[in-house]
């Protein structure tokens, strides 16, 4: 897998004309957003039948706003197709894709011995939106404050709703046991999914990603576990406005987390939960649920990493993000 560090200053010569599409709305604070219809209906269910596919790696599509949309599913062995099973939806970084996601998280590995089904969507390319462009120019995510060319064009939450229609006709999914995790770009579409899917996602954890959103009034209080590497030279650590067209203004992974905590009802101070060398994770108890914690996981001199694998951006070995997020995720079923 070949990861590249870009910054979105040269991202931006790569991308060039590409997808220069109008923002339907753009906000007084500089954030282009894509209107999303109301939470779709929940599926309850206890058990399932007529459904085929078994253990293994799976790549679907699915079609949304006239395109296909690729997602790859990864079943563990021991799956049952009878019985509900928890669910964890991985999106990748600016750039990236499904496949370099898997790798880089090791989920589909961890779903293996914990059980529990792995997904990895697909992010569209400046030609899938526009027509324009290099087929393998980076993909983008709607996540409100960030990134271009996706941003205030592509209703990827309207698309995250689609795949998760489209999977549960094939596989078993326990739908109060649904998990969002997301690197970078895909860190901002998590908060998203929290923000505007609560009915949905059963808890959060994003890595390197804060919340880019000018209003988030999720339907139930969300428990978020995120990741932060204090020297993130990208998506820094205490906020900025360094993304130029690619992303508004932001803020920093501590306000991200006091941001969850006021709406959760949390207490107005951390507690220490973790600490190993350069990694240290707080969390805001006292929430209302108790479940419904917010937690920050700092990595002292950690760059746009993700903790736990080390080949990309010398990420931490003393703090793994994907056991940390499904230790986190597997507490915090939905009510």
């Amino acid at each position: 897998m070949h990861h590249r560090h870009l910054s979105f200053a040269t991202l931006a010569l790569l991308a060039g004309a590409a997808a220069c599409s109008t923002p339907n709305e753009v906000r007084r604070d500089g954030t282009s957003e894509v209107s999303t219809s109301a939470e779709p209906p929940v599926p309850e269910r206890s058990a399932c039948t007529g459904l085929t596919v078994g253990p293994g790696t799976h790549d679907w599509t699915v079609t949304h706003e006239g395109r296909t949309r690729t997602y790859r599913v990864h079943v563990p062995p021991g799956y049952d197709a009878t019985r509900p099973m928890p669910t964890v939806l991985a999106f990748h970084g600016f750039g990236s894709n499904e496949l370099k996601m898997e790798a880089l998280t090791g989920l589909s590995t961890l779903a293996d011995t914990e059980g529990f089904v792995a997904v990895y969507p697909r992010a569209l390319s400046p030609a899938e939106i526009s027509g324009t462009g290099a087929q393998d120019s980076p993909r983008s995510w709607n996540a409100g404050g960030c990134c271009f060319p996706a941003r205030g064009v592509v209703d990827d939450v309207g698309f995250v709703d689609a795949l998760l229609a489209d999977l549960d006709t094939r596989v078993c999914v326990d739908t109060h046991r649904t998990f969002a995790m997301g690197f970078s770009n895909g860190g901002y579409f998590t908060h998203r999914l929290a923000c505007e899917r609560a009915s949905r996602f059963a808890a959060v954890a994003p890595v390197s990603g804060p919340e880019g959103l000018s209003h988030c009034t999720p339907s139930r209080p969300v428990p978020v576990l995120h990741f932060h590497g204090t020297a993130d030279d990208l998506i820094l650590y205490t906020g900025g406005a360094n993304l130029g067209r690619y992303g508004a203004p932001y803020p920093g992974a501590e306000e991200t987390v006091r941001r969850w905590a006021k709406r959760n009802g949390c207490s107005d101070t951390p507690v220490q939960t973790y600490q190993k060398a350069d990694s240290t994770c707080v969390a805001y108890t006292g929430c209302t649920p108790q479940s419904a914690t917010a937690s920050l996981c700092t990595v002292q001199g950690g760059r746009h990493a993700w903790p736990g694998y080390p080949h990309f951006n010398n990420g931490t070995l003393n703090l793994d993000a994907t056991r940390e997020a499904w230790r986190f995720f597997k507490e915090r079923a939905r009510p």
